[in-house]
């Protein structure tokens, strides 16, 4: 577990994080939504952050736990709406979310890295630097949005026991354990 601080100007919370999929199952958009007081900031996810969000969040709430036993539990609502709200325009497509914690302010980190990459014109791509931002929640915030998102998935096609991969409702074929796909090409172990 990395313990980040920021300052103080920085960490602004969100009041409100979500995650959920618009579409039929096996042609869904997933979506991570964020408010800010009246504000909804949405992104466009893959599934498998989905499912890692539901594994990793709980995974990193129990290393603070064990880190930091003093703060206890975190505070959850009761009956929370985890719904998505309009307006749904995504502010980019994000590759990779890193989790982290900040414990001068007691908040979930996540650092939302857009799949795209830096935009040309802004004169970053030339230093290489992926196009990030952070968003602040608190523990208990993310505990939902970790349940939220393990919700999502579910509700979706179910996997293949065998290999992981959705089944449709005409079946499923099962790749022998020996062969892989890497970017759509088939590799043979």
């Amino acid at each position: 577990m990395m313990v980040q601080i920021v300052d103080d100007d920085d960490a602004l919370p969100v009041t409100r994080i979500t995650t959920g999929a618009i579409g039929e199952p096996g042609r869904r958009v997933f979506i991570l939504q964020a408010h800010y007081g009246e504000e909804i900031v949405s992104w466009v996810i893959e599934k498998g952050l989905a499912v890692e969000l539901s594994r990793n969040i709980p995974r990193l709430l129990d290393a603070v736990r064990s880190e930091f036993p003093e703060l206890g539990e975190p505070l959850v609502a009761a009956d929370p709406n985890l719904e998505l709200r309009d307006p749904l325009m995504p502010e980019f497509r994000v590759g990779v979310i890193d989790l982290d914690y900040d414990r001068l302010h007691d908040l979930v980190v996540l650092t939302l890295i857009d799949a795209m990459g830096p935009d040309p014109e802004s004169g970053v791509e030339e230093l290489g630097v992926p196009v990030e931002l952070q968003v602040y929640a608190t523990r208990g915030q993310a505990l939902l949005l970790a349940r939220q998102a393990g919700a999502v998935v579910a509700a979706g096609r179910p996997s293949c026991p065998k290999c992981g991969e959705p089944v449709d409702d005409f079946g499923h074929f099962c790749l022998p354990a020996s062969m892989k796909y890497l970017r759509g090409g088939l590799i043979l172990h």
